[in-house]
C-alpha cells in the first residue's frame, strides 16, 4: 500500500470533525473510510466539488489518503464551468454534495459519505495521471479556469508538517472553517490539522453570520485563520474588542494586510496574551513560503517574514542575477520540497512529472530589511508605464494606504492610472493625495467610485475584472 499522506491511526478515537448539528467523526473512522476507498478506480482522478461539510472534509481527506488524486472545484461553480473541467480532465469519479446528484443522472452511484455521493465517471478513454500527483487547485486568480497547479502527495504531505510546526498545532487545538475548502489557503490548514490530531468545526456559514461565532464560542475554538478581507471587516465592526479566553493563535494569509491592520491586530494579541502570525504563500507552493514569527507582529509591519523551515529565498534581478542588501527590490524565489509540480491546462498534462524541480520564481517583487524579515512590494506583471516611467500598481496602493489610510486599488493602462475606491470621501482624499505626493502621475488619473472591489471566493481581488472596466471606459 502507498504511502500515506496522514497518519489517522496515531489519533485512534480523538475526534478529527463536529459539524454544527454535532455529527461527529474520529480519527479511526477517517481510517476506516480510506480503507474501504482504496482500490476503486485505482490511478483515476476525482473530481470534488467542495463545501464546508462533514461530507466533504472526510471524504477528501480519505480520498487523498487512499490514493486517489483529486480535482478540487467548488460546489458553487456554475454548471457550465464544472462541464468544461470535467470534459477537460476526464475524471475516473465524481465526488459531490448529493444535492447535485441529479446533474449526473447516468452515473453509478459508488457510496455515500454522509451528504456526499462517489460517482463513477463514463468517460472511455481517462487520461493516464502521474503516480504521484496528489491534488490539483486553482491559482488565486483563475477561478473556473481549466489551468491548475499539480501538486504531489509529497507536496501535501510535506506542506502540512511544515504548517503544523511553526504554527505548533497540537492535538489539542480546535479550529473552524472560515475559508473555503478548495482554496489552498484553507486546504492547507485543514491538512495541518489532520497532520497533527487537531479538532476541525465544520459550518457553512461565513464570519459575518452570528450563527458562526455562536459555533466560535460552544466549541471553544483555539485557532482562527483568515485572509485580509476577513479581518478588514472583523475590523470594521469592532469584533475583537473583547477577549475570546478559549482563542490562542490567530493566523492571516492569502493577500496582503494593510500594515495599520497588522498593528491593530497584533496589538489586540499582545494584549490578550495570544499569537498572531502573518503568512505568505501561493499554490504554486502548496500555500506556505513565509511567515512573520508571532513576536515581530508589533516590530514588522507590512513583513511577510523569512523562509518556512527548510525552505530558501533569494532574490533576483530581470536578468536572474542575484540581489543583495537592505531595501534592494527583486523578484522573490522560494526553493522547498513544497514547490508543486507545474501546471495542467489540459487531461495530457496530468502525466508530467515535476517541471519545476523544487524552485518557484514567484512572481512578486519583495525586498528585505536590515533584520533579513521580507516585505512584498508588488507584482512584476502589476505595472504600467506613465510617460516612460514604470509605475507599479501595487506600490500605489500601498503609498496610498500608508499615507490616507484609504483602501484602494489600483488598475490601468500604459499613460492612464485608474484608482478604484468605495466611497466619495475616498475619492476626494485620493485626488488630493496624488496631486501633493505622486507627481509622476498626475498628468493622466482618475478615481472611480465603486461599490465593491471585485473578488473570488477566496477574498482575492480580481485584477482582471478592473483592467476590463479600465479598457471598456479607454475605447
Amino acid at each position: 500500500m502507498m504511502d500515506r499522506v496522514w497518519d489517522f491511526s496515531a489519533f485512534g478515537r480523538n475526534t478529527a470533525l463536529i459539524d454544527d448539528t454535532g455529527v461527529t467523526i474520529r480519527y479511526d473512522e477517517l481510517e476506516a473510510l480510506q480503507d474501504q476507498l482504496f482500490g476503486i478506480c485505482p490511478g483515476e482522478l476525482t473530481m470534488m466539488m467542495c463545501e464546508n461539510s462533514i461530507g466533504a472534509l472526510s471524504g477528501y481527506a480519505a480520498l487523498l489518503n487512499s490514493g486517489h488524486p483529486m480535482l478540487m472545484a467548488s460546489a458553487g461553480m456554475p454548471g457550465d464551468m464544472r462541464r468544461e473541467i470535467m470534459n477537460t480532465y476526464r475524471p475516473g469519479m465524481i465526488f459531490a454534495p448529493r444535492a447535485l446528484r441529479g446533474e449526473y443522472p447516468n452515473m453509478a452511484e459508488i457510496r455515500t459519505v454522509d451528504s456526499y455521493v462517489l460517482l463513477r465517471t463514463n468517460y472511455s478513454e481517462p487520461w493516464t495521471v502521474h503516480p504521484g500527483l496528489g491534488q490539483l487547485l486553482t491559482t488565486s486568480g483563475s477561478t473556473g479556469s481549466v489551468r491548475f497547479v499539480r501538486q504531489s502527495r509529497e507536496n501535501v504531505r510535506v506542506n502540512a508538517q511544515l504548517l503544523g510546526d511553526y504554527l505548533d498545532i497540537t492535538d489539542k487545538d480546535r479550529t473552524i472553517t472560515a475559508l473555503p475548502l478548495n482554496y489552498t489557503y484553507g486546504l492547507s490548514i485543514f491538512g495541518a490539522n489532520l497532520m497533527k490530531g487537531a479538532k476541525m468545526i465544520v459550518t457553512r456559514a461565513g464570519v459575518m453570520d452570528e450563527d458562526f461565532w455562536d459555533l466560535f464560542e460552544n466549541e471553544h475554538v483555539t485557532a482562527f485563520h483568515g485572509v485580509s478581507t476577513t479581518y478588514d471587516m472583523l475590523y470594521k465592526m469592532d469584533f475583537f474588542c473583547d477577549d475570546f479566553p478559549d482563542l490562542k493563535l490567530m493566523t492571516e494569509a492569502g493577500s496582503k494586510l494593510s500594515p495599520n491592520l497588522q498593528r491593530y491586530f497584533a496589538q489586540y494579541a499582545a494584549d490578550y496574551g495570544k499569537r498572531f502570525i502573518i503568512m505568505y504563500g501561493q499554490s504554486e507552493a502548496t500555500a506556505a513560503i513565509t511567515y512573520l514569527p508571532a513576536e515581530k507582529a508589533l516590530e514588522k509591519p507590512g513583513s511577510v517574514g523569512i523562509a518556512v523551515p527548510d525552505g530558501e529565498i533569494r532574490l533576483i534581478d530581470a536578468e536572474g542575477n542575484p540581489v543583495e542588501g537592505k531595501h534592494v527590490q527583486g523578484e522573490l524565489v522560494y526553493r522547498g520540497k513544497n514547490v508543486a509540480l507545474g501546471y495542467a491546462a489540459s487531461g495530457e498534462d496530468l502525466s508530467r512529472g515535476d517541471d519545476w524541480h523544487g524552485e518557484l520564481r514567484t512572481g512578486d517583487i519583495a525586498e528585505r530589511d536590515e533584520e533579513g524579515f521580507l516585505y512584498i512590494i508588488g507584482r512584476l506583471k502589476r505595472v504600467i508605464k506613465m510617460f516612460g516611467h514604470r509605475i507599479s500598481l501595487d506600490e500605489i496602493d500601498e503609498r496610498i494606504m500608508n499615507g490616507i489610510n484609504v483602501r484602494c486599488v489600483s488598475s490601468g493602462v500604459d499613460d492612464l492610472l485608474v484608482i478604484f475606491v468605495l466611497s466619495e470621501g475616498d475619492k476626494k482624499a485620493v485626488e488630493d493625495y496624488i496631486r501633493q505626493k505622486i507627481s509622476v502621475v498626475r498628468p493622466s488619473f482618475r478615481v472611480e467610485v465603486i461599490d465593491e472591489f471585485p473578488t473570488n471566493e477566496a477574498g482575492k481581488i480580481l485584477y482582471g475584472a478592473l483592467l476590463d472596466t479600465v479598457k471598456q471606459s479607454v475605447r
